[in-house]
């Protein structure tokens, strides 16, 4: 679709902005290879903003093409089975859930602030906080 990105005024669909697809792939990668405590905030941010000058895009943290292929969205690769038995709010969370919590708000909130000039949120076979 080679007209989609030109103007308007040119014949074209007008999208002017790009996906920042690098973004998800960076926090699944992190999650599946290092301890939260051994991430590299420097090589996080470097992610989050590497994009070509004036470059309007869109950030997200997670995708649903990660979830369709099999892939396990950021609050499961956080908090795993527990999501099933200790999230209720008649009983005090588990570390591991609290953890994850707090976890997945740093991460949307990152990637909100650094990744773009627009975010997309994931909603399909994942939760909101």
């Amino acid at each position: 679709m080679p007209a989609l990105c030109s103007p308007i005024s040119q014949g074209g669909g007008g999208f002017d902005y790009r996906l920042a697809m690098a973004i998800p792939d960076k926090w699944i990668q992190l999650l599946k290879e290092l301890k939260d405590e051994d991430w590299n905030m420097g090589n996080i941010v470097h992610t989050l903003t590497n994009r070509r000058y004036l470059e309007k895009c869109i950030a997200y943290a997670e995708s649903h093409d990660q979830a369709l292929v099999g892939d396990k969205t950021l609050a499961f690769w956080l908090m795993d089975a527990e999501m099933y038995t200790n999230m209720s709010v008649l009983s005090p969370f588990t570390p591991v859930i609290d953890r994850g919590i707090q976890l997945h708000k740093m991460i949307r909130l990152i990637t909100h602030g650094l990744g773009g000039e627009g975010y997309l949120n994931f909603m399909a076979k994942s939760f909101i906080f």
